[in-house]
């Protein structure tokens, strides 16, 4: 459930700890946190014949329960600890023969990771870590989604490194001339996060749709143009003939939401900006390990978005009144001592880093 200002300035004032410079940790910490390094480096520079299935659910189980643990009422030890341990799944991804032991699950975990409540911890895994790793084309398109969800950041320049990252280098990537790109491909595995979201809130549908809606635009913001505007919205359209494979496909409902979300959302930017939405010539198929295809009939028949909330967004979007922000509880404001400016994040670039990501 999403929180107020003053809200997450509390929870922010009562919980976590301020960060730390790694160097001003102690002794007994910093055992700690290089402990989790030389687990996850250990896995990762196993060759393909000596990696078993008991090594890596251990270790992949030690960074998980890490990750996963991320949240407000932390120490600034396992703030270090939980970068360390989402860096080290990038870095895991990143092997050829490990890629798929970080599971949809994990991506999903991932993506918390990105609004962190602790924003040195954040900002280092997503623009120290995650932006360099797609750029590079060290890990999967799969991350790719992951960026998005740094759309309700508080700090200022955050988000124009990662507008930038996208704009100038991840929308370059196409699997073939001609082909959508990487980015523009995603769009289905950004809804698919965002539908496992632990924010959305069934019993307040216009305030999730307000604080969803951020995720999107910012989306559209970044990648939609004249030349792609169809193709996106092709693929909106298409969730709608599909269902989740995860959790037995118990949030596929919030799907289509999000489906008819991103179309309306499109479509409110192609016609501010005069483009035209026809029907895309391609054929498109959405990622096989989150969907599976099913007989869309029914679905296309329903409405599935809140007509409140589109009423809402046209007059606004009408009136040209300023639109309030609904804040998600993930992302509380920056620590006192990086308001204003960008803090020091520790580069990670100790010995134990010099494991090749090739």
């Amino acid at each position: 459930m999403a929180l107020t200002d003053a809200e997450a300035e509390a929870n922010m004032d009562a919980g976590d700890a301020e960060w730390e410079a790694r160097e001003q940790l102690s002794d007994m910490g910093l055992a700690r946190v290089y402990a989790v390094k030389i687990l996850a480096h250990w896995l990762a520079g196993m060759e393909r014949s000596s990696v078993t299935r008991e090594i890596v659910q251990m270790v992949m189980g030690t960074l998980r329960q890490l990750v996963r643990g991320s949240g407000f009422g932390r120490s600034a030890v396992t703030q270090h600890c939980v970068l360390v341990a989402a860096s080290s799944m990038l870095k895991i991804a990143g092997r050829g023969h490990l890629e798929r032991a970080v599971g949809v699950a994990d991506v999903q975990s991932l993506a918390l990771v990105v609004q962190d409540a602790t924003f040195e911890v954040r900002s280092s895994f997503l623009l120290d870590k995650l932006v360099p790793a797609l750029a590079s084309r060290r890990v999967h398109a799969r991350f790719i989604p992951l960026v998005f969800l740094a759309a309700h950041e508080v700090e200022p320049g955050v988000l124009d490194h990662v507008r930038h990252a996208v704009e100038q280098r991840l929308s370059q990537f196409r699997p073939t001339p001609g082909s959508p790109s990487l980015v523009e491909s995603s769009l289905p595995r950004l809804l698919h996060i965002l539908a496992h979201h632990p924010d959305w809130d069934d019993a307040e549908p216009l305030r999730t749709l307000e604080l969803f809606a951020h995720y999107v635009d910012f989306y559209i913001s970044c990648v939609c143009s004249a030349q792609n505007v169809s193709l996106l919205f092709c693929l909106a359209a298409k969730l709608k003939s599909a269902r989740s494979k995860v959790q037995g496909g118990q949030h596929t409902q919030r799907l289509y939401v999000l489906s008819e979300l991103a179309q309306f959302l499109l479509r409110e930017k192609s016609k501010a900006a005069n483009w035209p939405v026809n029907v895309y010539p391609g054929e498109l198929q959405l990622p096989d390990d989150l969907f599976e295809m099913v007989d869309g009939t029914d679905q296309m028949r329903e409405s599935y978005l809140n007509p409140e909330f589109v009423a809402l967004r046209s007059k606004t979007s009408g009136s040209g009144a300023k639109r309030t922000r609904t804040k998600p509880k993930r992302v509380a404001k920056p620590s006192k001592k990086s308001r204003g400016k960008q803090p020091q994040v520790d580069s990670d670039s100790d010995a134990m880093d010099e494991v090749s990501d090739n």
